[in-house]
């Protein structure tokens, strides 16, 4: 499932939201325009997000 939400610091590290993904089988991450896309399973799609949420880098 492709995925999308607005990042706070465009100037973050690609590599590190990587690493914060892979737990959550994660994929495909991609900075554009401010929004940061993934692909992630669905039932991963929650925990990934609140994993994001509390290292600060989605809002």
């Amino acid at each position: 499932m492709k995925v999308s939400y607005p990042i706070k610091d465009s100037a973050v590290d690609i590599k590190m939201i990587k690493e914060a993904l892979k737990p959550f089988g994660g994929r495909c991450a991609k900075i554009i325009e401010g929004t940061l896309e993934y692909q992630v399973k669905e039932e991963n799609e929650n925990a990934a997000l609140e994993n994001l949420k509390e290292k600060g880098i989605i809002e």
